[in-house]
């Protein structure tokens, strides 16, 4: 154990010169921390306290945040306070310094806001999401790579922002960028769904490399590779990679205006002006509307941090090892060191990951082409059912994906067979469901003395397989009980 020459008498602010000096911090980090110790120490000497260690218990602690927020400290500034003194406190305790952490039994919330910062969508509700960025993009509205990346990857906002044009490998087909746990780490973040507190960010500006910065690798999946490698070929290495509305690099809230597009966009909030006409809102980029702004937002609304939730949820539920959510969510196990050395030990993780994205990917531009050109709705709900089949199938055969892509166009024609045939009211079959297909045996005898065909790759609706003919009728058609049938 490290000696130390600091004790119980010892003021905060001696420990805070030696505790710093085992810290790989950045000038400014190391600004803020002293910053806080000092007012934490001038705090302690107006409440008649020697401002030393042995002062300082949870009673204390709990009556020094009260008083931050009478004087007037936002929930999250109280945080940054709590965190520096937290950080200092842990490690005074390790040495055998002091007894106990009165900072970590301490919980800051925000009374006056909703306890979360938003809602985890089903995965209809992320398709909605998904082909909105592609109909705002194609009206001009700069939101498509933002959404689809943060989307894809679960990246934090302050991770976003980090992104270059350097940082898109067109050899691993993903994004490596530098991961610094002072800003992307949040020790409450809870897997699977579950929601978070207010995010702890620090005013943290020196970008300067210290041993906290370090490469991390996150996969895509190919058709948001390919829309990257079109959308960056005109831009230099060093250019930041995202954009707001209005054409400058990602910052502050301009990934949460770009979600607010979105939903806006499918009716999940609406903005009003007291001057515009019947209180619609221009959504003509650059146009500035007059008037006193109201924003009315659904219990559908949702934040760039909500696809965060909505990923790592998705994963779970499909059967992605909890490692590997953790790792694609950059808790503190993985921050990793060299970058090669992490792609080495870690590739199962990234082979999952890179798995799923393939399948969610694969159903929602599925889902987009069978509406688009042939005004069939898949049933997402439905379908999301088998998806941890699809996804233990995918694991072991990178080319499954086109098996799958085959039966959900196929799926699609028997729903809208069935659908014809109800309507006329020859109904040949009661109910029958999505099954996911199986990797090995692929094609299976149905009745009616169909003759299966070899499977190929689907390209497209045209590119099917040869399906069987009603001779009676001399009109191609799919049998319910093909692949689908069940009670």
């Amino acid at each position: 154990m490290k000696k130390t020459t600091i004790t119980p008498k010892s003021t905060l602010l001696e420990g805070f010169n030696e505790f710093e000096k085992s810290q790989p911090w950045s000038k400014n980090t190391r600004r803020s921390y002293r910053k806080n110790v000092i007012n934490l120490s001038d705090y302690m000497l107006k409440q008649g306290l020697e401002p030393v260690f042995e002062n300082i218990d949870y009673e204390f602690v709990k009556k020094w945040e009260n008083d931050q927020r009478k004087q007037g400290y936002s929930p999250q500034s109280i945080k940054q306070h709590k965190a520096t003194m937290q950080s200092m406190f842990s490690h005074y305790n390790q040495l055998g310094v002091i007894t106990g952490n009165p900072f970590a039994a301490l919980k800051v919330t925000d009374s006056n806001k909703p306890k979360h910062h938003s809602r985890a969508l089903n995965i209809t509700e992320l398709y909605q999401v998904y082909k909105t960025a592609f109909e705002l993009q194609e009206n001009g509205v700069n939101v498509l790579i933002p959404t689809l990346i943060d989307m894809f990857t679960a990246l934090r906002v302050t991770s976003l922002e980090k992104l270059t044009v350097r940082s898109v490998s067109t050899t691993m087909n993903g994004l490596v960028y530098e991961f610094d746990p002072t800003k992307d780490r949040v020790e409450e973040d809870k897997l699977l769904g579950q929601y978070l507190e207010e995010e702890e960010v620090y005013n943290h500006t020196d970008n300067s490399p210290n041993s906290k910065n370090k490469d991390f690798f996150i996969p895509l999946p190919p058709k948001l590779m390919q829309l990257l490698i079109k959308y960056t070929e005109h831009m230099k290495p060093d250019d930041a990679l995202l954009y707001g509305l209005r054409g400058k690099p990602l910052v502050n809230k301009q990934m949460n205006y770009i979600i607010n597009k979105v939903c806006e966009h499918l009716g999940w909030m609406k903005v009003e002006y007291e001057n515009s006409e019947n209180g619609e809102h221009d959504n003509v980029i650059g146009k500035r509307r007059k008037g006193k702004k109201t924003v009315h937002k659904t219990e559908k609304h949702f934040t760039p941090h909500g696809l965060r939730y909505t990923l790592s949820t998705l994963l779970h539920e499909m059967g992605v090892s909890d490692d590997a959510i953790r790792f694609l969510l950059g808790h503190s196990k993985y921050e990793l060191g060299a970058l090669q050395h992490y792609i080495l030990s870690d590739a199962k993780y990234i082979k999952e990951i890179r798995a799923a994205q393939v399948i969610i990917e694969t159903l929602f531009e599925t889902a987009m082409e069978l509406e688009s050109n042939y005004n069939i709705t898949l049933d997402l709900e439905e379908i999301y059912e088998e998806l941890p089949n699809v996804f233990t199938n995918q694991k072991k055969d990178k080319n499954y994906i086109h098996l799958f892509k085959e039966h959900l166009v196929k799926y699609a024609s028997c729903k809208l067979e069935q659908k014809i045939l109800n309507q006329s009211g020859d109904r040949q079959s009661d109910y029958f469901t999505f099954k996911a297909p199986e990797l090995y045996n692929q094609m299976t005898m149905p009745p009616q003395g169909y003759i299966p065909h070899t499977p190929t790759p689907y390209q497209s609706i045209h590119g099917m397989n040869p399906m069987p003919y009603d001779h009676a009728n001399t009109a191609p058609f799919y049998p319910l009980t093909y692949f689908y049938m069940g009670k």
